[in-house]
């Protein structure tokens, strides 16, 4: 099904909306409510929260303009909607706040909901919610879209538009809401974006981190050296759209280019990824690993793509459909690599805290449940992937897990 069909249904980003009238989706008592479809009403929830729609203020304007609805009318709806989405005839009546069902209701739809985006079928419900297989996993990577619009000879250029579908959108809306001049962080779009460093399906070790830093200077300096070796940026380019693709090497791909003695990985230079090689090297001269050993088995997820200006808030401008991707992607990763699945690293308390938010309760639960996981709740504000900042059972479980 391809992306008209959902550009015709539930508008642009800009005019995002149900199809139906709000109270056919949250009014029980409305007649239309009980003749369309709830599999219909899931999807189209789902579709649009994705997309940047607010279902909370919907249901204030329903409050707002029919004095005859009620807020309890409209939390048995919500309770209606939770209950099939977890393929249960009811839920008991909680004591909950009505905001707070909402959100339950929306973290327990996106559970199963899934998009794919290489129009092979319409998007649909998982029914378990943690089964993703890897047609799923590929066919709803927007990435592998994105990486047609990567420049071949020019990778820090102004126009140089890749977005996650649908993230473009919403980042501009996010700007037009006031004054660009008043907000404290703007999202620039010269710069290629970048999801992940290495091959998150083949990594044994996946480093949950932030978003790339911005440092205008290196990046107009690398794309000047590269312009003069135009196959060398077409290398690095093959490397970062493979990435995307979710395929292609670990973090650093140490091939030498030509005759140059250049490494391939050397030759990108983004301050975000640079940081990441050096603490890995560092940490491998530590535990006595042979430093190329671990590049091989490490990827680092960014919790948002984009780099901006003003500020490093990867959530200000609210989750992306990129973002929610995410959830897809750990969610395969914690439950469907078997015994083959990765070790997660969460570098600071505050970088567990933004991905709290990134992959909503239900799946950073099953990140924080799993043996294979090292937190480092502290502050941790450069990053250090120090052995310091490990006990002694996370420094035995890594190295288990890269050799």
């Amino acid at each position: 099904m391809n992306q008209d069909y959902y550009l015709n249904r539930y508008g642009d980003y800009n005019e995002i909306n149900l199809p139906k009238t709000y109270r056919v989706y949250f009014d029980p008592y409305c007649d239309e409510y009980r003749h369309y479809p709830v599999e219909n009403k899931l999807l189209d929830l789902a579709y649009v929260i994705t997309h940047g729609f607010d279902i909370k203020k919907a249901i204030k304007d329903i409050l707002d303009t029919h004095p005859h609805v009620s807020k309890r009318n409209i939390q048995h709806a919500i309770w209606d909607l939770t209950a099939a989405t977890n393929h249960t005839s009811s839920i008991p009546n909680r004591k909950n706040s009505l905001e707070t069902d909402i959100e339950i209701l929306i973290e327990d739809l996106l559970r199963y909901y899934r998009l794919p985006l290489d129009n092979s079928i319409p998007h649909y419900l998982e029914e378990n919610f943690r089964y993703v297989n890897e047609i799923t996993l590929y066919g709803a990577n927007g990435w592998e879209i994105a990486s047609t619009n990567v420049n071949e000879y020019q990778m820090y250029k102004d126009d140089n538009f890749v977005f996650y579908p649908g993230d473009d959108e919403l980042l501009d809306k996010y700007h037009e809401e006031g004054d660009n001049d008043s907000k404290e962080q703007i999202f620039g779009v010269g710069t290629c974006p970048e999801p992940w460093y290495g091959n998150p399906l083949t990594a044994k070790i996946i480093i949950l981190g932030n978003m790339p830093k911005e440092d205008d200077f290196i990046s107009r300096c690398s794309n000047v050296i590269l312009s003069f070796e135009p196959r060398l940026m077409e290398a690095v380019q093959l490397m970062v759209r493979r990435w995307m693709s979710l395929d292609g090497p670990g973090i650093y791909n140490d091939t030498e280019f030509g005759k140059s003695g250049i490494a391939i990985s050397d030759a990108y230079n983004s301050v975000t990824y640079r940081h990441w090689i050096n603490e890995l090297r560092n940490l491998a001269w530590e535990l006595n690993l042979e430093k190329q050993l671990l590049l091989d088995n490490v990827c680092v997820i960014n919790a948002n793509a984009y780099y901006s200006y003003g500020g490093n808030d990867p959530l200000v401008a609210g989750l992306l459909p990129s973002q929610y991707y995410l959830r897809i992607l750990i969610n395969y990763l914690v439950n469907n690599r078997g015994t083959n699945r990765p070790l997660f690293i969460i570098p600071s308390s505050k970088i567990h805290k933004i991905w709290k938010k990134v992959l909503g309760y239900w799946i950073e639960n099953e990140v924080m449940l799993t043996n294979d996981l090292i937190l480092i709740d502290q502050p941790n504000t450069k990053l250090r992937l120090s052995t310091n900042l490990m006990n002694k059972t996370q420094i035995q479980n890594f190295l288990a897990k890269v050799r």
